[in-house]
Formats: C-alpha cells, structure tokens, sequence
C-alpha cells in the first residue's frame, strides 16, 4: 500500500516526459518548415523571379522615354514621295514644376487652351494633378502650333510646359492611290494597303533613353543614364506610277460626273508583260492624312444627320470601312462581256472553234438544256456571223454555243488555268478570290442542265474580282503568261541597301502563243470595228472588250432587284506588243442622262481618255493613219514676216490650208495666233497688210451634234474643233463631251476638244 504513491508518481513523470519530447518534435518540425518556407521564399524572391522582382525596383527607381523610330517612306516608280513621316511633337506640363516655379494656372490653361482648340478647364485640371509627374495635353501637334507653345513659354519664362518631339505620317498626294498605300492608326501601326501589309518593314524599332527618379518622380541629375537607339524603318518603291494613277483617277471622276455614277468607280493599269500595277484606283476615296474623316460631302451629311440617334456610331463606321476598302482586289463583281475573252480563248487553244466557225443569231434563241430563252442584247439579233463578228458584235447567243462546242470539262479547265478559282497573290492584304460555280454544275450537263455553263461563257451569274480578270485577259494577250500581280518593286534599309527586289514571276501557261498571236487580232478589231469604237485614240492601236452586267444582288425596297448595271472595258495597248492593260468599271450609272447604259457608250471612251493621257507619258509613239493626220492637233508657228507663198507652204506641210485676207507682200497677221493649237486639216486665216480684229465669242453646247453640224456650229463662230474618241462620221455618233463648258468666253479661233461617242454601241 506504501508504494503505490511511487508508481503513479513515476508514470506521471513519464508522461509529461513523453509530452515534452513529443511538443518538442512538433515544434522542431514546424520550426523546419517555417525555415524551409523562408528559404523558398527566399530563393524565390532572389533566384527564382529575381528577373521579375528586380524590374519592378527598377521601374520604381527609372523612368523609361521612349525614342520614336522613323517610319520607312513610300515612294512611286519614279522616286515621288507618297508617304513620309513629318516632325510633330507632343505637349506635356508637369504639375510639380509648375508649382514650384509658381507659375500662373489659369494663364496657362486660357492660352493653351486656344492654342490646342481644347477646353481651357481641362487643361487647368490636368495642371493641377499631382498624382502623375507629366501629363500630356496634346499629341502631334504640328510645327506652327508647337512654334506657338514655345513663344509662349519664352515670353512668360515658364518652367512645366514641355514639347517632346515625336512623327506623324503624311501622304503628300492626299486621296491618290489611298486604298493602295493604307494609313497608320493612333499608335503609328500601318492599317490598310501597303502600309498595312508591309508595316514590319516599315515601322522599324523606337529607341529609349532610361533615366534615374527620385520621389514624385523628380529626375535624378548627375545619376544613372543610358540610352538605346532607335532604328528607323525600311522604305518601299512601289510599282505605281503617280502620274498614271492621277490620269486614271481624273477620267474615272469625270465619268462619274458625266454619267451620273450613284455608286463609284474602280480600275487599274497593270504591265500585261510583267504584271507591276502601275495604278489602282477607287472611286469615292478618301484622304489618309485624315483616315477618319467621311471624304464623301453627299455620305458625310448622310451620316451627320444620324448624330444623336442610335445609327449613328453604326454608320458612321460603315462609311469608314467602304471608302478605305480597295474594291479592285476585294470585291467581286459580274465582269459581263468583258470574260467573253477568255472563253473565246480556251475555244480557240483547245481547237474547238475557228476562225470560219458560224453562227447565226436571231435576237433570242432556246439554247439545248435552258429553261428559259436566251436573249442577245441586240433584240433584232445579229444576223449569220463567224468568229471574229461573234467577239466584235458581243453576241450572247453565239457565245452560248461556242461553250457548247468547248464542252463543260474543258471550260472548267481553262478557268483553272486562268485563275479565276484562285487569288491571284499580290502582295497586298484584303484580296478575295470571287464566287465561281462549283465544277458539277458546269461539267455534268446531263443532271444540271446548260445555263451554268452557257451563263458563264459570257460572264453572267458569277463573280470574280477586277484583279483576276485584268490578270487572265492579259496572258490571253501578252502570249499565254499568267502573271503574278505586284505592287512593291524593291524594299531598302535606311543605309540604303537592297533588302528585297521584286522579279515578274509566271505562274502558269493558259494558252499557246500562236492562239495568243489571234486573240490580239481580233481584240483589236473589237475597237476599229465592233462595240468598242468608243474607244479609239488617233496614232494608237487599241484593243479590249465592252461589259455589262446587271447587279442581281442588288434589291429594291420591295425585295426586288433594281436592275442597277456596272459598265466596264478592258482596254489593251498597243496592240501590236501590248504592255499596258487598263481596266474601268463605273458602278452604276444614272438613266436620268438619258444615254443607254453601256460599256460601249460610258466605259470604253473613258478608257480611251485614259490611254490618251498615259500612252504618250509611257513612251508609247503614235503611228498616224493617212486619215488620221489630218485630225491631230498642231501647234501653229508664228508666220509675220513670211511671204504668202512660204507661209502657204508650210502651212500644206502641216496639214493646213490658208484663206488670204488683204494684199501685201508678206503676213502682218494670222488666226489662230502663234503657240495656238488647232486640228489637222483647219484654215488658217492670213492677213496682208491687214490686222486681224480681236473678238471673243461665247462657246456652244455642242451636246448631241454630229460631226457635221459641231463642225458648223464651230465654224460660224471662228472656232475649230478636236475630235477625239469615235472618230466615224455618221449621224448616230454624237458629241457626248466638250473640254470647255457652253457659254465660256474664249478668243476667236480658239479649238474646242469634243469627245463624240457612238450612242448606238452595247454591251
């Protein structure tokens, strides 16, 4: 009983004894492990993220600004600056320093304010912010306004206000080419058209200079520097041409004009040889020194007058996108006639047809496998006719049996060959490969019947872009070569060395160069003797194909399709080597001008203003026919002092005759005066020992008139006149356009440009 006290004492003891061991396991393990987290947190903070960790101390103790690299320029063919960066500069104040310097808030904010055209209150908001060390008010602002903010800062002897130099790009053309050469947005990324496409060369890599800073982000003088150049951007030469894109544009907006076009215009230039754009255009464009603006005056008022409605944001972004899109390269339309080329090719090549194929056309016809009877555009139909007549006439029904004759298999593969399923791979983004029939509707004519394919022979019910048919018709012309379109020739670095030159480059063979030899034969003869008359230019042989197409696509309020027309040609020069191929497509027309709307009549003789102005500017010569001479300008030397009989005879060597007026021995006078230019074939009145009386005479509306009667108006008046496009006599061609509007007071004697077009020409 003694030691039983004992016992339970000694068990006590080593319990607490195990207690004790057991706390102190515990608390080592914890120990450890808190130690261990300590380590790896360590290890983290100082290995692991040191990186991370160690930027953030030096943002916290640097201040990084950054050096804006130099945008690459953009230049033309011929070396023409078409986009370039300009010196503008942004506009900070620093709150700090202007508190210390006590400078005068309200002063500073009034003049600023007027200065920058902002509202005077914010600025003296972000004056007194002292939340940021600099707070910038405005952003590239030019150098007349920043030379403003500098005079400012002189005269008052302010500290705070700071001008930091930084670019704005400029495009010295304005709207030419703008959806070719794109814009830069707010952060100077290139967006739209070459910009866009080749930004990474452009836009090079901006520089840096990081500084030390102590608290509110005072610089530290004397202390930490370092500086990392910018690199400036590579520069592109592009294929284009400005003076060429500035004449095709002008003719395209003076169609427009003429014609009363509701919807714009699009064409291009392009080497049929090598495949260089030499101009592409889009009609309404816009000025990328203002991408954001509506160019429009007529789209811009629309858009204005939903301010304040929920439309408004929504078409005011539509408005944007359809004036920057490149319509030549994105959009798909029905070429109409013009694709009747490229059928008649692969007809020829595959030896379907030939020259002395026939065909007869009597305005409408049930074609095998048609539901529906197929109409020619010309209701009283074209009569017997063979190959060439087909193409020249643009006879539908013929046509329809040529691609009966080519067979839905080998049609399909000479579109292939063409292109036409495919893109074309110029170096420009946004390009879209048009909608063509999938190949069981063409080829299984037993299941689907022929319309697919007899449609297709004549560029109905299908849509593919200006691009890929420029790009087609011009290996039919230049001896079968499918060429890849280009538009940037060469790419060099601001040292000037040659980072890339572009080289034409073949895609495929499409027809064999003795077809291509025929094909230009008969292009030609589309102009001396078919639809395209319109478009005949003097000294030049000219060649193409007329279209029209109705936009089905396109309906009414009632869900019904507007019978809205594009009106295109394809014009080809000279026809004998062609090199240059021009295409123009005015979208559609207004019947309120009362002209048949026509390829013929609306798009052909503005081609033929455009190869007018371009062909000589390229070098291409005029080669006069007999008849032609006598029609061309000449500029009239001055003949005082000549005796009759010189005078006479100089005037027969340049294609002029003389009417005598008054007797002497030598001319004291003439009309037209020196340095006028008057057509081949004019009289020239000479004075002898007389003074030619000086009158002015009001211009005629030479509107409607033939030939005959222009040139009796003309004629009664004292005035000469130039004819240019269709230069038939006969009474159904007509002056369509005068380079000088009725009722314009001009010199007697002056020579008046009249445009005559062939109202009678479709298709």
């Amino acid at each position: 009983m003694g030691e039983r006290p004992k016992k339970q004492t000694y068990e006590r003891v080593r319990l607490d004894s195990a207690r004790q061991i057991r706390l102190m396991i515990v608390m080592a393990v914890l120990g450890v492990g808190a130690l261990l987290l300590v380590i790896w947190r360590l290890y983290s903070l100082m290995i692991q993220d040191y990186d991370y960790y160690a930027g953030l101390a030096l943002r916290n103790q640097t201040r990084t600004t950054t050096v804006t690299a130099h945008r690459g320029d953009i230049y033309d063919r011929n070396m023409n600056i078409l986009a370039t960066d300009r010196s503008v500069e942004n506009v900070y104040l620093d709150p700090h320093e202007l508190k210390q310097s006590k400078a005068d808030i309200d002063d500073i904010a009034r003049t600023l304010g007027a200065i920058l055209e902002k509202d005077p209150e914010w600025i003296r908001e972000q004056a007194l912010d002292f939340k940021q060390r600099y707070k910038q008010v405005a952003a590239r602002v030019e150098e007349e306004t920043a030379a403003q903010i500098r005079a400012y800062i002189n005269e008052k002897e302010i500290s705070g206000i700071h001008l930091e130099p930084n670019a704005k790009r400029f495009y010295p053309y304005g709207t030419l080419a703008a959806q070719v050469i794109g814009f830069t947005n707010a952060s100077n990324e290139g967006s739209e058209g070459v910009e866009a496409a080749y930004n990474s060369f452009l836009s090079g890599a901006a520089g840096r200079v990081i500084t030390t800073k102590g608290n509110n982000e005072m610089d530290m003088p004397f202390s930490y520097e370092n500086f990392v150049a910018s690199r400036s951007g590579c520069s592109l030469v592009l294929t284009l041409d400005a003076t060429v894109q500035a004449c095709l544009e002008k003719q395209m907006a003076a169609a427009i004009d003429r014609y009363a076009v509701q919807n714009g215009a699009f064409g291009l230039v392009m080497n049929a040889k090598t495949g260089e754009i030499l101009a592409m255009a889009t009609l309404g464009s816009y000025d990328p020194n203002n991408y954001l603006e509506i160019h429009d005056p007529d789209t811009a008022a629309e858009v204005e007058a939903l301010k304040g409605t929920e439309s408004y944001a929504e078409a005011l972004n539509a408005a944007r996108l359809k004036q920057w899109r490149n319509r030549v390269l994105s959009d798909g339309y029905e070429p109409g006639s013009t694709f009747k080329v490229l059928t008649m090719a692969a007809a020829l090549d595959c030896g379907a047809i030939d020259l002395n194929t026939s065909f007869h056309c009597s305005g409408a016809e049930q074609i095998p496998g048609r539901s529906q009877l197929l109409h020619c555009w010309r209701s009283q139909g074209h009569g017997a006719e063979q190959t060439p007549q087909a193409l020249q006439n643009s006879c539908n029904l013929a046509f329809a049996h040529i691609a009966l004759k080519l067979g839905g298999e080998r049609f399909y593969d000479y579109i292939e060959k063409f292109g036409i399923l495919e893109k074309t791979g110029i170096d420009l983004s946004g390009e879209s490969k048009g909608i063509f029939f999938d190949r069981e509707l063409i080829v299984n004519t037993d299941k689907w019947g022929t319309a697919s394919l007899t449609s297709g022979s004549f560029g109905q019910t299908f849509k593919l872009t200006p691009l890929q048919l420029v790009r087609a018709i011009a290996s039919v012309v230049n001896g079968g070569s499918l060429m890849e379109p280009y538009i940037v020739s060469e790419i060099f670095d601001a040292d000037g060395n040659t980072v890339m030159k572009a080289e034409p480059t073949v895609v495929r063979q499409t027809i064999s160069p003795e077809t291509s030899d025929t094909m230009r034969t008969l292009i030609r003869s589309v102009v001396t003797e078919g639809t395209a008359k319109n478009a005949q230019v003097a000294g030049f042989s000219i060649g193409g194909k007329t279209g029209t197409s109705e936009k089905i696509d396109v309906l009414d309020e009632n869900g019904q399709p507007t019978l809205d027309k594009i009106v295109s040609f394809v014009g080809i020069a000279p026809m004998e080597d062609p090199e240059y191929i021009v295409l123009v497509a005015l979208d559609t027309p207004s019947r309120s001008t009362g002209l048949y709307i026509s390829g013929g009549v609306m798009a052909a003789p503005t081609v033929g203003a455009v190869m007018a102005d371009i062909l000589p500017y390229l070098g291409v010569q005029r080669q006069f026919s007999e008849e032609e001479v006598a029609s061309q300008t000449v500029i009239l030397e001055d003949l005082t002092g000549f005796s009759q009989k010189d005078a006479e005879k100089y005037l027969k060597s340049v294609a002029l005759s003389a009417k005598i007026i008054g007797q002497g021995d030598a001319v004291t006078d003439q009309l037209p005066s020196p340095g006028e230019s008057l057509p081949g074939g004019s009289q020239v009145l000479l004075y002898l020992g007389e003074t030619a009386e000086e009158a002015q005479v009001e211009v005629p509306d030479f509107s409607g008139m033939n030939r005959a009667q222009a040139s009796d108006a003309a004629g009664k008046l004292g005035l000469y006149i130039l004819v240019t496009g269709n230069t038939d006599i006969a009474p159904n061609v007509t002056v369509t356009a005068q380079d000088i509007p009725a009722g314009t007071a001009v010199d007697r004697g002056s020579t008046i440009t009249l445009e005559f077009t062939d109202l009678s020409s479709r298709d």
